[in-house]
Formats: C-alpha cells, structure tokens, sequence
C-alpha cells in the first residue's frame, strides 16, 4: 500500500494534479502496475480504498467487473490490464445511445453497456464526451457511444453480482474518503489551540471524534464483510453488500461534515484536502441510485425472502459453538424474559453439564482453552432466545476472569467450580451515589486491621443485591493516594457479613436493584483479589470481557426484536413497513444495519482480544458497547412507530410477546451500564489521541 500512497501522491493532487489529463497518465500507469489486471477482490478493493483516500475516481472496480465479464473475450481483457482500453461499466439498456453521470468519463476510452436483469452486454467506443460541471471533481461527464466492438452474454446471477460489485465500490471509496478527512481532523485537533488549550481536549470535538470513529469501523467491517461473502461466492452476499451499503449512504456524508467542524474554517478552502474530500464522499453517494440494488434494498430482501441477517462468526469453531447454543437455546427458550425472575436453575445446571461456564478458561483452572470468540457465539444465543441465564453468564467474565489471572491457589479453588457450575451469584459494586462512571471518585473504604480489612461506605443501583451470594467490590484501600486510580482494590465480599444493608429500588425495567450500605463491615483479607490499591488493573485487565459481556447480552436482544418485527413485517408488509422505496422500509434497513454493525464490532472486539491486542480491543468493545445502546433504543422506538399500538403492549399476545415495549424500557440502562455512552465516547477519542 505504501507504493500505491506514493504513486497516487506523485501523480493525483488537487489543485495541481487532479483534471482529466492527470486521470489519463495515471490510469495508464496504473495499468503497467496490474492495478486493472488483479484477480482478487480484496485486492481490487484495496486499490479502491486508496483511490478514496485520495478524492481520486480512478475506476478500479469498474476494470475490476468488466475483466469479470469478458472472461471469453481476452483480448479486450488483456487491453484493460494493459491499459489501452480504459472501460467503464454503466448499467443501461443495449440499445443506449448515451451514458450519463459517469466519473473519469473524459478519459474513457471504452464503456461496458451492462442490462440491469441481465442479457446481451456490449463494449462501445467512446465518439466523444461532454463534462457536466458540478459537485464532482473532476467533472462527470456525459458519454456517447459508438457501435459494439463486443458483445457478451450476461446471465441475471453475474449481471447482480457485477451491480452488486459496483455499488460496494463506490461504498469503499466514499467511506475512505470519509476516513480520510476525520484523520485530518484528528491530526488537527491535537494541535489547533483555541482558548489557551488544544481543541482535542473540548468535550464536543471528542464527542463528534469517537461518533465518526465509531461509524467508520462500523461500515470498514461491513464492507469487509460483503468483500469475504463476494469471494465466497456466499448466498447472501448481495444482503451483506447492501448493508455495507445503506451504512455508507447515511453515515459517510456525515462523517465528512463532522470532520469539517472540527477542521474549522482551515479545512473549508481548496489548499486543504478537506474539500476535494467532501465533494468525492458526496458525489460517490449521489452515484447509488443509478447502479440500481440487483435484488433491492437491505428491507426488500429481508421481506421478500426467508432470509435472516448473516452470521457474524469468524471462524468454523465459533460457528459450530453457536450452532450448538442454537439447539440448546431451541429446547428451553422462552418468548420472552421477565427479568425480576432470574436464573433458572435448571436450565443453569443443563449449560453447565455442556461445560459452557468458562469455556475459554485455560484447561489448567477448568476451561476448554476456547477462544473469546467462541464463548461470545454462545452468549450472544443465549441472549437471544432470552434463556434465563444472565447471571451465571455474567458470572464467568465479570468474576471468573479476574479470578483466573489474579486469584490465589486457594481463591481459585474456592470459587471457579462453583463459576463454572452456574452456581456463584454476585452483584457488581462498582457504582456509588457520586462516582458511577468515574470510579476514581469511589469513597467507599476497606481499612487495613490486622489480617482484615473494615469497610465502610454505599454503593448504588446495585442489580440483583437482594439476590447475590457475594458482591464484587471496588474501594479505596489509600485514601492518600496521589493518583486516585492508585488506591483501588477490589474484594469479594459475601452479602451475608454483618454490616451490609440493602435497600430495593425498582428500574424502569422492571428490574430490581438496591442500594447497597456497609457499616463496618469485616472481611478477611483472603476476600482479596489482587495486588493491594492496584485494584483498577484488576479492573482494565478484564474490562474488554466485561464490556463485551453486556454488549452481547444487548445485541442478542436486539437481533431478536428485530427478528420478531421483520416476521410481523413479513405477515403483512405493505400493511406495516410499506412498498418499496417507502419511508417504512428505509427505517427497517437501518435497524438491520444497525443490528448487524453490533454483531461485527463485538467480533472483531474479541478476535483483536484473542490476538493480544488490548488497546485496540478496548477501543473496539466501548465502540460495541455504544452502538449496541443505540440500536436497542433506535429499534424499540422504531418497531412502536412501524407497528403502531400493539407492541406497546406486554402481553402474551402482544407482537414479540411483550418484547418491544420491554426493550425500549430496558434501553435507558443500555446507555448507563458500564459507563454511560458519552463517557464511552471520551474514552474513545483519548484512545484516539485526543486530550
């Protein structure tokens, strides 16, 4: 790639470099460098996304479908590679006699007339172009053509697959355009001064920061996504392309204004990339609708056929596991979870009979050495079919984990078996009246006396308090601490000791949770787990897990809601969602993007985890976190709005069973648990390098 950076730097620049002469000398020396004689999709994308980053509309995928599709044609498709035809792929009819609102149309040599459904498709001599001024750069132009040179039969599946192929090009080029002005605007806001300090450390600029990045890994792993099920040749490769697709559409064009307010006035005149930048985003996105979807939008495929949204498994064992949970899930799942009831214990002692409970524990502490990956396909069914097992699931990360790391001999005997049985209940006591997500703030105290330890202090919104064995808890250990992360430690605690008080507070979920008091309360210091007042690195150690645990558990609920709306949808679709193109199936797109970007963050959050990239992972699972808060609310206001009346109900009978006007309560704490969205997002652009 850094050759290709170099080439296009050296001879693609706006002002200077970027008119129709350039596009020509480059597209030949392009050429000699195979860029339009690849084979490999990955590749030809790659080539794409450089093109982007570079606001240059270099037609690579074009070159790329067209050798596609005059395989029996060699000739022409060795003077593509050699760059003596410079073709451009346009759906239309045979018998167009013009092309319109092509880019890089002046310095065509050649078009590929493409039927939409397929059928005879001619190469046609470009007799001359006319350049239509306007938002792209360099101009679009207006083609007419000569008389076929070539004409190739073209079935419906390949002239899909080549639309489909078009459209995730000009999806790759938008967002690495987009991509492209947010790293400016990043660089720039680390440096930019305003008001005596740094722009990067203004809330609102770190807020809009973490938004674009969030968006921008999203629709990267969509894109990757559709690029893996193309090469596969996978069924549901048109369904993943558009997804990446509708993602594009929306979030691109305002990636690429947010990078602007942080740019600022320096970024809106044409010394700066910014603006050639915009303008590629936008005319790219503006270019969808003339390669029409070969088998509709994101909505349209979901009604009309059978199909559900892909499966985010990596790999054949994470996809075998989930296969399993699925069977398991199919045999005890419930049409909805009343979350006040808790674990079952049956169905507890089934999973755990299965060795589910801290199955990517090492074998040494009684795991299967599964990977993260595995164990999140499993979490994610069981959230799903709402199987009454939040807790023994949550149980192995947010416990278990740090158990494994940091627990003594005697700790780890005491505690795992009874993890890994589904037997351990815990409450998380983290949160106090006037520290919830900043735990630097904790005032609650565990004071050293002899080989015990005293604590004193509340913790608040405590979930399922009333019902824990023990409660894992963080306090302050060094109240002199310089730096106040310093003085933390954390215990296990047995709700049963002296001292602790709890008091019920009913969620608007229907939840309880309590607040917690502890007057003195004695442990021993076995009830340690750690290093003394290094607490918060017990904490981070495990936070990917932990975070990774609560997103899935809202993931799974929210492909299940949308599952139950799209079979409402499917049982009377004009009646509900609309015809296509309408308002109503554009909403049910979204929420399928939505659903589906969750599912690939939370992946690729745990193989980045699996791999020993923390950072990264870290970043990864606050973005997953973010997004699944999001979509869970976004997708039960949605279903009220597109079902009306009925799913505002929680009755059996109620579309979903209850489970829409349930979501959009739950909601509210998906955007506060483990940290609330915003303070998510700080973390996000400090990751960034933002401060």
């Amino acid at each position: 790639m850094d050759e290709i950076t170099e080439l296009l730097t050296r001879q693609w620049h706006f002002p200077d470099l970027a008119d129709e002469a350039a596009l020509t000398r480059l597209w030949r020396l392009a050429a000699t460098r195979g860029w339009f004689g690849c084979d490999s999709l990955t590749a030809a994308v790659a080539l794409v996304r450089a093109t982007g980053a570079a606001a240059c509309p270099l037609p690579v995928m074009d070159g790329f479908v067209a050798a596609g599709l005059l395989a029996k044609a060699p000739e022409i498709v060795a003077g593509i590679a050699a760059g003596d035809i410079r073709i451009l792929v346009a759906p239309a009819d045979l018998a167009a006699e013009t092309v319109q609102f092509t880019e890089g149309g002046t310095a065509a040599s050649h078009v590929l007339v493409l039927p939409p459904a397929g059928g005879s498709a001619s190469v046609r001599p470009v007799e001359f172009a006319v350049p239509q001024p306007g938002l792209a750069s360099p101009p679009w132009a207006r083609l007419h053509l000569g008389g076929p040179e070539a004409v190739v039969d073209v079935g419906p599946e390949r002239a899909g697959q080549a639309l489909s192929l078009l459209r995730l090009g000009l999806t790759v080029r938008a967002m690495a355009a987009a991509r492209r002005t947010h790293e400016q605007s990043i660089a720039h806001a680390k440096v930019r001064r305003q008001f005596g300090r740094t722009i990067g450390g203004f809330g609102a600029v770190q807020q809009r920061t973490a938004a674009r990045e969030i968006e921008l890994v999203a629709g990267e792993l969509l894109i990757e996504d559709a690029v893996r099920r193309h090469s596969g040749a996978a069924p549901d490769r048109f369904l993943a392309t558009e997804l990446a697709v509708s993602h594009a559409a929306a979030v691109a064009p305002r990636i690429q204004v947010s990078a602007h307010h942080t740019l600022g006035a320096g970024g809106y005149f044409e010394g700066h990339d910014a603006p050639w930048l915009f303008r590629r985003v936008h005319a790219d996105i503006a270019l969808l609708p003339s390669c029409p979807p070969p088998c509709g939008t994101v909505a349209d495929i979901l009604i009309g056929t059978a199909a559900g949204l892909p499966a985010a498994d990596p790999t054949a064992r994470a996809a075998a596991v989930r296969a399993q949970a699925r069977s398991f899930c199919a045999e005890h799942r419930t049409r909805a979870r009343v979350f006040a009831k808790g674990d079952d214990p049956a169905v507890v002692a089934a999973m755990s009979a299965r060795g589910w409970f801290g199955m990517a524990w090492p074998t040494a502490d009684g795991g299967r050495d599964a990977t993260l990956v595995e164990q999140l396909a499993l979490q994610d069914e069981t959230a799903y079919h709402q199987l009454p097992v939040a807790n023994a699931v949550a149980a192995v990360s947010v416990v278990g984990a740090p158990i494994v790391k940091y627990g003594t001999a005697e700790q780890k005997e005491r505690y795992l078996p009874r993890i890994r049985d589904g037997r351990l209940t815990f409450c998380l006591g983290y949160s106090e009246p006037e520290a919830g997500s900043d735990l630097a703030s904790l005032t609650t105290t565990a004071i050293r006396d002899g080989d015990d330890w005293v604590i004193n202090g509340t913790k608040s919104w405590i979930s399922n308090a009333h019902t824990a064995e023990y409660i894992w808890l963080a306090v302050r250990t060094d109240v002199d601490a310089k730096l106040p992360l310093a003085g933390i430690s954390m215990f296990m605690v047995p709700m049963t000791a002296a001292g602790i008080r709890t008091t019920p507070q009913h969620a608007l979920s229907g939840q309880v949770c309590c607040m917690v008091s502890f007057d003195d309360v004695r442990v021993s210091d076995s009830a340690r787990i750690g290093p003394v007042n290094r607490g918060w690195q017990v904490i981070t150690d495990t936070l990917t897990g932990e975070r990774l645990m609560l997103a899935c558990e809202l993931a799974g609920m929210s492909r299940r809601q949308f599952d139950e709306l799209l079979a409402a949808v499917r049982a009377d679709p004009d009646g509900t969602a609309g015809p296509s193109g309408s308002a109503g199936r554009a909403r049910l797109s979204g929420m399928a993007v939505q659903v589906q970007a969750v599912s690939l963050l939370l992946t690729e959050a745990a193989s980045k985890a699996q791999s020993g990239a923390a950072h990264t992972a870290r970043l990864t699972s606050s973005m997953a976190g973010v997004l699944a808060a999001e979509a869970a609310e976004q997708l039960s206001r949605d279903a009220l709005g597109i079902l009306g009346p009925p799913a505002a109900l929680g009755t059996p009978d109620a579309p979903g069973a209850g489970i829409f006007e349930q979501g959009l309560r739950l909601s509210v704490l998906a955007f506060l648990g483990g940290g609330t969205n915003d303070v998510q997002r700080g973390l996000i652009a400090r990751g960034l390098g933002l401060s």
